[in-house]
């Protein structure tokens, strides 16, 4: 049994192809993918049939020997081992090993205006001033990864800044989404990415109208009171 071990890292992306490129004899023989992560065995392709229940993985077969297995929206599950095996008599197999870094993300809410906050949710009032910071925290270099702003799916360019810092064991970014004088209008889920969906975070911004009013509410013998504007 011929074995080759390659290793890469890479960080949260939107898509990885592992090649296995067959030559001379064997380019006619059956290939097979397989991922080893732990104690876990799972199988992925069988010649061009893909057998894996995970739709993020194909295969991406290039004329006339290259067996390239295709992974989109990678995340750290995808962490293992790959391996590429030919029919042969032992089996010839080449097997790549995937480290996968997903940077933390976390965000936060500021600004002027802010009526009150949910667990998800922030509320403001027509004319406030909104900020949004979303802070990336990579192990190692971030090797050019890119923070991406979303309203809904709309993509946001504008209005936003950002800072990195760097360290002996992280690289830190701070991008900020400010926008003055909200409006309806800018009433939305946003969202910050960075290259993959597993590295975001969210937050949902209600913008308010109309005067203020009071609500009460009692529950036995405690009153919950609070101030909300109507929509």
């Amino acid at each position: 049994m011929y074995e080759r071990l390659n290793r890469f890292s890479l960080k949260c992306s939107l898509k990885i192809r592992i090649l296995c490129i067959i030559r001379g004899i064997y380019t006619k023989l059956r290939v097979t993918w397989v991922h080893r992560k732990s104690d876990d065995i799972q199988l992925l392709t069988v010649g061009r049939q893909v057998h894996s229940s995970d739709q993020r993985i194909s295969l991406s077969f290039r004329y006339p020997n290259n067996w390239r297995l295709q992974i989109v929206y990678i995340t750290d599950r995808d962490d293992g081992v790959y391996e590429c095996q030919v029919a042969t008599h032992p089996p010839t197999t080449k097997k790549t090993y995937l480290r996968v870094d997903v940077p933390t993300v976390r965000m936060s809410v500021t600004g002027t205006g802010d009526v009150t906050r949910g667990s998800n949710d922030v509320f403001y009032k027509t004319g406030s001033t909104l900020e949004i910071v979303c802070k990336v925290v990579h192990a190692g270099s971030n090797n050019g990864s890119k923070v991406s702003w979303y309203r809904g799916r709309q993509t946001i360019s504008t209005g936003i800044t950002e800072r990195t810092s760097n360290d002996s064991s992280s690289t830190t970014i701070v991008s900020t989404l400010k926008i003055k004088h909200v409006q309806k209008t800018h009433s939305g889920n946003y969202t910050c990415l960075v290259g993959s969906p597993s590295a975001s975070a969210a937050v949902t911004i209600h913008i308010l109208n109309g005067k203020q009013f009071y609500i009460e509410i009692t529950f036995s013998t405690n009153v919950l009171s609070f101030f909300m504007w109507t929509m």
